[in-house]
């Protein structure tokens, strides 16, 4: 009887672990636009805050960012250079509106309008924006960072 039971165990745990392994695993979807809005509270929260080390952590070590200028930055120490410059110039309360998303589970990317101000300059608070271009990538750990962003400015 032992024999018995023991074959009827082997067989239920077997044809458990067969059916269970035999079922397709649902992939986990990304949902680009809740992603990038995700993204754009980061990035705004970090730029209005003048915290750059923690916005150049938003893009990957080997990003690159065309600021419309008709360069070129690669990396995040040149990206983070850059929005130093910014901050230090008293650009402030910058907000994305997102035009188009899309993209895959492990790429996606936005358009988007960006506005911002500027320091107050004889009590005048300048305002400027333009359209902005990005692509971001899943790294390893989940989190999604910026590979590449560019924008314009309204002249």
């Amino acid at each position: 009887m032992n024999t018995l039971l023991r074959a009827l165990l082997v067989g239920l745990v077997a044809s458990t672990l067969i059916v269970a392994c035999s079922q397709k695993t649902e992939e986990i979807k990304v949902n680009p636009a809740i992603t990038i809005e995700a993204a754009n509270a980061k990035w705004n929260k970090a730029l209005n805050s003048g915290n750059v080390k923690e916005l150049a952590a938003l893009y990957t070590e080997n990003a690159t960012l065309s600021p419309g200028n008709g360069k070129t930055l690669v990396g995040r120490s040149e990206i983070e250079n850059l929005f130093k410059g910014f901050v230090d110039g008293g650009v402030h309360n910058h907000t994305l509106e997102i035009i188009e998303v899309g993209g895959t589970d492990k790429m996606i990317y936005q358009v988007a309008r960006w506005n911002a101000q500027g320091a107050e300059t004889n009590g005048e608070t300048p305002s400027f924006g333009g359209i902005t271009t990005s692509v971001l990538e899943q790294s390893s750990d989940g989190n999604w960072l910026t590979r590449t962003h560019i924008w314009n400015v309204n002249q």
